[in-house]
């Protein structure tokens, strides 16, 4: 069979690398091991695209959901300068060089503070930040890393500089005057400036700080801080000063959080959630006021809610804070009645739930298009032809500078998996030390740069990468994500997989499903007669329900279809295969009525069952009628989907790809999970978007199973299949108006359980009434207690 090809339509942008960078921790000290991560992460190029995290809660349950969803580009481990390590302990240096004297002893001052420490007394983040590297399957193919460590000069760093893409002045807060969170708090919007010195006379008190945070004008406190500083500067996290733009993708709005708290966690949580959700404001003091609030997100009164949660404060402390501030907010009236518009809502961390994504991406390099030749594989992965051609974004040197590459096909979405990485997509003919490749932000992003080897004086295309990429299909990703247990599909499955090729895609299917057409055909199946159906016009055969044309069309449905329609339909559904024409014959020799389709149908024709030949002549049709009348059977994998109830499934993929904003979900059909060489468990169906694998259960009735340790079985299988390949959502789909009790009991204390235990806990959502009018979707919320 030759090979299927087809040119595969992208979008292009260039952006910064996205880092994560670990920082000591040291107990009290932690503000300002903080503050100099933050300094070395500012003077780097996109570093507003980044965040900072203590080493010591690089493992906390509130960070480790939004850290995959930040899809980090490298997990670094910062290592500061001596001079960095002088300002958080002074005398740090003098006890190094102490042993020395005079000339000696300055050139060892000069190089100490220069060069990353590595004298001892400084807590260690180098096996929190390999752990994170592991977890999240970032930087690294087979046993290479490219970069692992972020260091206070940029020249010693394979990332390029800020400075080396600003176009105007960039300022940030004095790394000295950086000692308290709400400092720490405002230093991470606008970032920290290792070597700028602060006027005594200019420190800020706490009040001052708290006023930076809340304010909406980002550079306010930078002209204060820096009075002499141009009129065009701009703060180093600022993404303009970056050649940056932040895009919202698929979000109709934006969705704010606000962080309390003043523990490591509640900064990590800050700037995760900054780059997740939506603009995000950390209160690390304990007494803000609604005013702190609605100066930041003047639009507070309005429509949206402001979700509020802390990492380190229990829900009820977070609610009583927010209780407080509220009772002392400025009452405001109308005609006499006072109005109550509150606009938070205080959630759990692993309640945060904002569609869509932020991205920051060079602002003259982004949603450009282009196209590939791509070879369609058997499993339905795309393999490309070519490489895109070498491009430097405005304003970067090719010399210098680095950046990512991301390509989003516009049909073909890839989950940020960790198995999506290196030799998972590339083509068999790449070479995957080219470049450091892996899926991101719903496509493929890699390295500008060549990291196999570049001769001395390559030109151009020589030195940037231009790999020959693969988009596995959802197959091929749950396959790799299960391994080394082997994934194959059901019964179930293979029966649509046949639906799939008759109709031409598994939209038609679901189609199908939605549509009157389902209903005609199930009056194929044994017993499924309608009343009003000439008995004259339809056989049951011992092997299948033939009908004539006059049968289909007395048949109601809703909507109606008049002749014509159901004319055009079935001639439709023969040319696809989905019926066959032909005729209801008999035997002279023995009384079987078989179906004989119309390509077998002959003047001499041999029964199926005895094999006697027979001349086709009136004795042999079904009806005493001068001539034959075509009659119609159903494909047999048709008819076994419509028996099994498929609908249901099909129906629930539908409204679940309608209700995803942007690239539509790739969508696979019922298959199986082995171990020990056998299925464990049935999956009937999956979706792979731009950020998640969801994983779906589908039933006719209301229950999951009979009884409830028959019910909790089934889920905790479905539990065991998400884990298998690290699906991030678990759907519940039914066709009854809601799930019963026992279901929705199982299931809450199963989340709770495993979420209590710190487990692995997909996200479970309820859809119901699926096939009606008015399908719902809910996120189950998990026991309390």
């Amino acid at each position: 069979m030759a090979d299927e090809f087809r040119f595969v339509a992208l979008r292009a942008f260039a952006r910064p690398p996205r880092l994560l960078v670990v920082v000591p921790s040291d107990g009290t000290e932690w503000v300002r091991w903080a503050a100099a991560g933050l300094g070395a992460l500012s003077r780097v190029w996109g570093g507003c695209a980044g965040a900072v995290v203590p080493a010591s809660v690089v493992d906390h349950p509130a960070l480790v959901d939004v850290m995959r969803r930040m899809q980090p580009d490298h997990v670094l481990e910062y290592a500061p300068s001596g001079a960095t390590v002088e300002g958080i302990r002074p005398g740090a240096v003098d006890r190094v060089t102490g042993s020395l004297e005079g000339e000696a002893r300055r050139h060892a001052e000069a190089f100490v503070r220069e060069e990353p420490w590595h004298h001892g007394g400084v807590p260690d983040a180098e096996q929190a930040a390999a752990g994170l590297r592991e977890r999240l399957g970032v930087n690294a193919i087979r046993e290479a890393t490219q970069e692992t460590h972020l260091f206070d000069d940029p020249a010693k760093m394979g990332l390029t500089a800020l400075t080396d893409v600003a176009t105007r002045p960039v300022l940030g807060v004095p790394f000295s005057l950086v000692s308290t969170p709400s400092a720490l708090a405002y230093a991470a919007r606008v970032g920290v400036d290792l070597e700028a010195a602060a006027a005594d006379s200019r420190v800020p008190d706490e009040a001052r700080w708290q006023e930076g945070v809340t304010q909406r004008a980002g550079t306010a406190l930078l002209d204060w801080l820096h009075p002499s500083s141009p009129q065009d500067t701009l703060a180093m996290l600022d993404p303009a000063a970056a050649r940056c733009t932040r895009l919202e993708r698929d979000r109709f709005r934006a969705e704010p959080v606000v962080v309390l708290g003043d523990r490591p966690e509640d900064f990590a949580l800050a700037q995760l959630a900054g780059l997740v959700h939506g603009p995000c404001m950390w209160l690390p003091w304990p007494d803000p006021n609604a005013m702190t609030i609605t100066g930041r997100f003047p639009h507070w009164r309005g429509t949206g809610l402001i979700r509020v949660t802390s990492a380190s404060m229990p829900l009820e402390d977070v609610e009583a804070r927010m209780r407080t501030m509220w009772d002392r907010r400025p009452r405001a009236f109308v005609n006499g009645k006072e109005v109550d518009d509150k606009a938070f809502e205080c959630v759990p961390v692993n309640e945060l739930r904002t569609s869509g994504q932020s991205l920051y991406v060079h602002d003259q390099a982004w949603d450009l298009p282009r196209s590939l030749p791509a070879t369609v594989l058997p499993d339905g992965s795309l393999e490309a032809a070519l490489g895109l051609p070498a491009e430097v974004p405005p304003g970067l040197d090719a010399a210098r500078d680095k950046w990512q590459v991301l390509l989003v096909a516009s049909d073909h979405p890839l989950p940020p998996h960790r198995v999506l990485t290196g030799d998972a997509l590339y083509t068999g003919r790449s070479n995957f030390w080219e470049t450091f490749v892996r899926a991101a932000d719903g496509g493929i992003t890699y390295s500008s740069h060549r990291f196999d080897f570049v001769p001395q004086g390559a030109s151009l295309a020589g030195t940037l990468a231009a790999p020959r990429l693969r988009w596995p299909s959802l197959q091929a990703v749950l396959a790799m994500a299960a391994a080394p247990h082997p994934v194959q599909p059901s019964a179930a499955g293979k029966r649509t997989a046949v639906a799939q090729r008759l109709l031409g895609s598994r939209t038609a299917l679901e189609d199908l499903a939605d549509g009157p057409g389902w209903d005609l055909l199930k009056t194929f199946l044994p017993g499924q007669q309608h009343p009003g159906q000439p008995e004259d016009a339809w056989w049951a055969l011992k092997t299948s329900v033939v009908m004539s044309f006059r049968a289909l069309v007395a048949t109601p449905v809703v909507p109606e279809w008049d002749t014509k329609q159901r004319r055009a339909q079935v001639d439709e559904w023969t040319r696809q295969g989905v019926l066959r024409r032909g005729l209801a014959l008999g035997c002279q020799e023995c009384p079987a009525f078989e179906f004989y389709p119309l390509e077998e149908v002959a003047q001499h024709y041999r029964c199926r069952r005895c094999g006697a030949v027979n001349e086709l002549v009136q004795a042999r049709w079904k009806t005493d009628t001068s001539e034959p009348e075509w009659s119609y059977e159903l494909h047999p994998a048709v008819a076994e989907l419509i028996d099994n109830n498929a609908d249901v499934p099909l129906l629930a993929t539908q409204y679940l790809r309608q209700q995803a904003r942007g690239v539509r979900p790739l969508v696979g059909a019922e298959f199986e999970i082995l171990r020990d060489g056998e299925p464990f468990v049935e999956i009937d169906f999956a979706l792979a978007g731009a950020d998640e694998i969801w994983l779906g259960e589908a039933k006719k009735t209301s229950a999951l199973g009979d009884g409830h340790r028959d019910t909790k079985r089934e889920l905790c299988k479905l539990l065991d299949g998400c884990r298998t390949v690290a699906a991030h959502r678990l759907i519940l789909a039914t066709a009854a108006p809601e799930w019963n009790t026992a279901t929705t009991t199982v299931a809450r204390r199963e989340l709770h359980g495993l979420r209590t235990a710190g487990k692995y806990a997909p996200d479970i959502y309820l859809l119901t009434a699926v096939g009606s009018s008015a399908p719902a979707l809910e996120l189950l919320t998990p026991a309390q207690g």
